[in-house]
Parts: structure tokens; C-alpha cells; sequence
């Protein structure tokens, strides 16, 4: 009798997702636990901005919506709005997932879970109250420069209506 060895076909990849539209660019993201509760961390890699939310499965089913929800808010709260705040929260109905090879992006991860883990064990705060914490902590990237940087400044800069911006009046001369 000759037996016919049949190996489990590999998981397929995910495809690479299209390149994307959105004003914030690329978005990277995680599920952690604290207290065996999971929470997803997304986060922005032009900017920093962190999204904390909820990661039970029933959760999980409407995360774009959750997340864009979210998103609307904090930038409410940051006063930002506009034709670029609006494209940032419509494009969370066009999600992509695939996985990342970025090292220095999952290290910024790894340190926004933990920022979002003391907050949520120390400080008792909501997955919305730690998102909102983040946008004030600073924290570098190369990528982005030297020194520290805020999420809230840079989603300022990148989202903000120019005519909301006062421009600079030029020098008078005297007559």
C-alpha cells in the first residue's frame, strides 16, 4: 500500500494592500491585553497619533467604524476639522490589513502599548481617556526628525485648513 504524504498548504499571504489615499498616510496596529482584556493600539506613522479601542471579538467586526469614531473625536477635540479631516475619517471605510516588515514602526508600537498599558492599570483611564493622554506624550522617531514631537502638533500641521492658518503680515516701510 503506498501512501501519499499531503502537506497543509500555507496559510496564504495577505496582498499587498494599494497604496493609500488618505491625508495621514499608513497606519500600522496591534492587539495587546491587560488584565485579559484585549485593546488594539493603531498608529499613525506621519504623526504619531494613537487610537486605543476595545479588542473583543464583537469589537473587532466593526474596527474601522470604531476607530473612525474615534478618530472624529480627537480631532474634534483638537479643534481640527475641513475637507483633509473629513478625507482621514472617511478612509477608515477602505481599510487594508497586511503585515509589516517596518522594525522601527513596531518598536513605536511596542512603546505606545506599554504607555497605554501604565495608563490603563496606573491611572484607571478608558481606552478613549489613554488615546487622548497620547496625543500630549512625546516621544521621537527617527523618521520624523530629531528631538521630540507631539501627535497633536503634527496632526495640527498636516490636517489644518490653510485658512485657518493667520498668515504673517509683511514689514511696513516708512513712506
Amino acid at each position: 500500500m503506498q501512501r501519499e504524504i499531503v502537506e497543509a498548504a500555507a496559510p496564504a499571504e495577505p496582498p499587498e494592500p494599494a497604496l493609500h489615499d488618505n491625508p495621514l498616510g499608513e497606519w500600522y496596529g496591534d492587539i495587546d491585553f491587560i488584565d485579559r482584556q484585549p485593546f488594539v493600539l493603531l498608529i499613525n506613522a506621519a504623526t504619531g497619533l494613537v487610537l486605543v479601542l476595545p479588542g473583543r471579538a464583537e469589537h473587532l467586526r466593526d474596527i474601522e467604524a470604531i476607530a473612525a469614531g474615534q478618530l472624529w473625536m480627537l480631532m474634534n477635540m483638537l479643534g481640527v476639522g475641513g475637507a483633509l479631516a473629513d478625507a482621514e475619517v472617511d478612509a477608515w471605510s477602505r481599510t487594508q490589513f497586511a503585515r509589516t516588515t517596518n522594525r522601527s514602526m513596531v518598536a513605536s508600537m511596542n512603546q505606545r502599548k506599554f504607555e497605554a498599558w501604565t495608563q490603563f492599570a496606573y491611572n484607571e483611564r478608558t481606552a478613549f481617556e489613554t488615546a487622548q493622554r497620547l496625543l500630549e506624550t512625546p516621544f521621537s522617531r527617527m523618521e520624523l526628525g530629531r528631538g521630540f514631537h507631539f501627535a497633536a502638533d503634527l496632526v495640527r500641521a498636516r490636517l489644518q485648513p490653510a485658512d485657518r492658518i493667520i498668515p504673517m503680515q509683511a514689514s511696513r516701510t516708512p513712506h
